[in-house]
């Protein structure tokens, strides 16, 4: 398992926790680095306008985002700030080959923003966020996740405890203390 200083990885107990919102609100403090944001699901969809296909397998799909103007995950990331949007589809048992393609078209030393599930199992990132509903209970498979993560979030959604303003980039993801 690498070790990814420049990447922050973002995780939740459920859909539609916040976490985009939690990213989107991250990439502003650290757009002037050029940072790069990756949503990876475990799921297929249609390609919609905007997404660029890079590579390929029979078990994985990675493209770049170019549209700004959508509601999607990668194209909210554009609007936040970040300089590069990749979208990232892959079948779970396929996520390592899947990350090592995407990993080809990551910066070294500037900020990469993760939103994925199932990464944190391959890679030991520079922070791993977890973020879970306020006041719900959580699935089972989320205990595993909960042990290795640097930050437990709470969220509604769109509020965060504690606020995305903790998390910074100083040659590597950190928390600041205090803000």
């Amino acid at each position: 398992m690498g070790k990814y200083r420049n990447i922050l990885l973002v995780s939740g107990g459920q859909r539609n926790v916040g976490k985009t919102t939690f990213i989107c609100q991250v990439i502003p403090s650290v757009k002037e680095s050029g940072v790069t944001a990756v949503k990876i699901t475990p799921h297929f969809h249609e390609v919609t306008p905007g997404l660029q296909p890079i590579a390929e397998s029979e078990s994985w799909c990675l493209f770049k985002e170019t549209n700004t103007s959508q509601e999607k995950d990668t194209s909210l990331y554009l609007q936040a700030g970040a300089k590069n949007s990749f979208f990232l589809q892959t079948k779970k048992e396929y996520i390592h080959e899947a990350f090592l393609e995407l990993y080809k078209y990551l910066p070294n030393e500037i900020p990469v923003i993760i939103e994925s599930a199932g990464l944190v199992d391959l890679i030991k990132p520079g922070l791993f966020v977890v973020i879970l509903p306020d006041g719900k209970c959580l699935k089972k498979e989320i205990e595993n996740k909960l042990m290795v993560a640097d930050l437990i979030v709470i969220s509604d959604g769109k509020k965060f405890y504690p606020e995305p303003a903790r998390v910074v980039f100083e040659n590597g993801w950190t928390l600041k203390t205090r803000l």
